[in-house]
């Protein structure tokens, strides 16, 4: 799969450069970086699941403007551009996503991870948090699209393993749909950071309920 993508891309865009979960860094491009993971939500593919995704975004001076995330097995395309909207494709139809407006968590809905048999240290951050619902997915991408499309409206992660490929599509279609995408401080990721993995935790939000989110993470 990354291969593939980066073999048409490389083609499309030469004059751009490439960060893969694979390959790497690819080009000496700075202001421009296509952000790619070929396979995101791994063990869920493994075990059968349809909670993957194929997730690309681009960066512009640190800026994610552009992304589309695929999910093959829900027949899922979710896809933005900075300023002109979110969207997704589904059974062939199109529709321009906004986020919901829910402002009290208790009668929210929120994305938690599929534990696929693991213990991790966020399985304590979900468990804190008294919702309406707590809906189980794989892929970030698939996650934020949920929020995006007003199926859900907050998502928390801290997995040390999350990096830029993992958040770079998925957050502009989230921004783009209304919603909001920080660290667990209120502070946009930076692109520009040397080291592709984030530190600590990150949030995506309908917006509304962020700033409550923040709040009782922080306690």
């Amino acid at each position: 799969s990354e291969k593939y993508i980066l073999d048409k891309m490389l083609a499309e865009f030469p004059n751009d450069s490439f960060l893969s979960e694979e390959k790497g860094k690819i080009g000496k491009n700075s202001s421009r970086i296509w952000m790619i993971d070929p396979l995101d939500g791994t063990k869920d593919f493994k075990n059968g699941g349809s909670g993957f995704s194929v997730m690309i975004g681009l960066c512009e001076k640190g800026v994610p403007i552009l992304g589309v995330v695929y999910a093959p097995a829900k027949n899922l395309l979710y896809f933005a551009q900075r300023g002109k909207g979110a969207y997704l494709i589904i059974n062939g139809e199109k529709h321009k996503l906004k986020v919901g407006s829910q402002k009290f968590l208790e009668k929210s809905r929120m994305v938690t991870r599929i534990p696929n048999g693991e213990v991790r240290e966020e399985d304590k951050l979900e468990e804190s948090f008294d919702v309406k619902e707590k809906i189980p997915e794989s892929s970030v991408g698939i996650k934020l699209g949920l929020i995006a499309e007003n199926k859900a409206d907050f998502h928390i992660s801290s997995n040390s393993k999350t990096s830029k490929w993992d958040t770079c599509a998925p957050q502009i279609i989230l921004e783009e749909a209304g919603g909001k995408f920080t660290d667990s401080d209120g502070f946009l990721l930076d692109y520009n950071q040397p080291e592709n993995k984030w530190a600590g935790t990150f949030v995506a939000s309908n917006g509304v309920l962020h700033k409550k989110i923040l709040k009782k993470i922080n306690i």
